[in-house]
């Protein structure tokens, strides 16, 4: 994923989750987030910028973390911040860390050395990389000097560290080990399992023999099919809402929703998933979210508290007897609600900031320009797959959405960490006015 801000205190973010790995997902966020809430001089929010992956600023903070290893139950993750001013490199963080999945421990760069050895390995580096050597990335297996004194910034030196398939130590140096000078370029330096025998701790020689071994990854299982993490609080969001089917036009949207990866959340009325069980049951199994939006589409406002109950009631059933979903959300029929509405639904009403006014147009050149000048991070956008104009301009919305740096969720995915209330209302996620904040 990528994101990044524009302005004073630019800053750039290119990163990797685990499906299914929530807490490893989780503090990587948080991570994030403080970068971005420090840059912002208080709370970040997500923009809709054009994804640069892989740019150093040359004025600002880039940040990559990538996994590095996956074996097993085990994960490495490395994470590098840089701070630029006018060009300069004034700030620097490259760190290695490994996570068992299993059992939540994380191992740091620094606990894969044996802590009274590293002054021998100091000098083990500082020979490996002489001037004729640091003009590249080294691989060498040098004689076994004498230790080098300790130092204050071993820590510092062990950072990054990892083990080659081969078992050899492998660690990337910003600074010359002997001297602490500053490299003009990182250097990775390799070191053979002989020369390092009692450098490595035993919780090193345990990730070494793991990564020798290469057992295929123990990958956790998802939360829930095709809502993969992300956090629209670091993000710029946007979910594709879809009202009044399911028909032969859903089929089709489908095949163009797959084709760009993209899920979605489908309002669906109770008496056409009795007509068209098959494409209800598809839009499930496709990994999309199913929503209640009544039996029969009256206006709630206009029906007493029983009859409102029975409109929704009989769309969970026919929508549950044909997908084994049970929809935890509900749309009014024409977003008219009101007290008595909220207190008979039984579920948190979701209504939308962004209306295409695709029924009304029925045309791609009216509303595709009318959603896009709507749109802002957080938003909901109201669409109905009845229409086959509505889904001829899909594939368009879809591309000049993801253009504008927004990514495209279900409501799973945008209100993810926010407790939403039966009966209340809720038609977009952010600090704009009428949306609910997420932090």
């Amino acid at each position: 994923m990528t994101t990044r801000t524009a302005g004073a205190a630019p800053t750039v973010a290119t990163w990797q989750y685990i499906n299914g790995a929530q807490t490893l997902n989780n503090k990587l966020d948080d991570r994030l987030l403080s970068i971005f809430d420090a840059r912002a001089g208080g709370r970040h929010e997500p923009a809709a910028l054009p994804a640069t992956p892989g740019a150093l600023l040359a004025d600002g903070v880039s940040v990559t973390h990538e996994i590095i290893l996956a074996t097993g139950s085990i994960v490495g993750s490395r994470f590098v911040q840089t701070t630029m001013n006018d060009g300069v490199r004034t700030g620097l963080i490259d760190e290695i860390t490994y996570e068992d999945l299993s059992t939540g421990v994380v191992t740091g760069s620094a606990a894969l050395i044996n802590p009274g050895m590293t002054g021998t390995l100091r000098a083990l580096l500082a020979e490996a990389i002489s001037p004729s050597l640091t003009t590249a990335p080294t691989t060498t297996t040098p004689a076994t000097p004498a230790p080098a004194p300790p130092s204050a910034d071993d820590a510092g030196l062990l950072t990054a560290v990892a083990f080659t398939t081969q078992g050899l130590l492998s660690v990337t140096l910003h600074r010359d080990p002997g001297t602490g000078a500053t490299l003009p370029h990182p250097v990775t330096v390799t070191l053979n399992a002989d020369a390092t025998a009692d450098v490595v701790s035993p919780a090193g020689e345990a990730l070494r023999t793991a990564v020798i071994t290469g057992a295929p990854f123990n990958a956790p299982q998802p939360d829930r099919g095709g809502a993969a993490h992300i956090n629209c609080d670091l993000v710029a969001c946007a979910a594709l809402t879809y009202d009044d089917g399911p028909n032969a036009q859903t089929t089709r949207l489908l095949a163009i929703l797959e084709k760009h990866h993209v899920f979605a959340t489908f309002f669906q009325q109770g008496g056409y998933v009795r007509a068209n069980p098959a494409v209800a049951k598809a839009v499930a199994a496709a990994g999309h979210t199913i929503a209640n939006h009544t039996m029969s589409h009256p206006y709630l406002t206009k029906l007493p508290p029983a009859g409102i109950a029975n409109e929704v009631q009989g769309a969970r059933n026919a929508i549950e007897r044909a997908t084994g979903v049970v929809p935890a959300y509900v749309r009014p029929p024409y977003g008219a609600t009101n007290t008595s509405v909220a207190a008979s639904v039984g579920l948190p009403q979701i209504l939308w900031d962004v209306d295409s006014l695709d029924w009304q147009s029925k045309s791609k050149a009216a509303f595709l320009p009318r959603i896009m000048g709507l749109v802002k991070p957080g938003s909901i956008i109201l669409l109905h797959d009845v229409h086959a104009s509505t889904v001829d301009g899909q594939s368009e919305l879809i591309t000049q959405l993801k253009g504008k740096g927004f990514y495209l969720v279900t409501l799973p995915q945008l209100f993810e960490g926010i407790d939403l209330k039966p009966g209340a209302s809720y038609k977009c996620r952010g600090a704009a006015p009428g949306c609910v904040a997420g932090r």
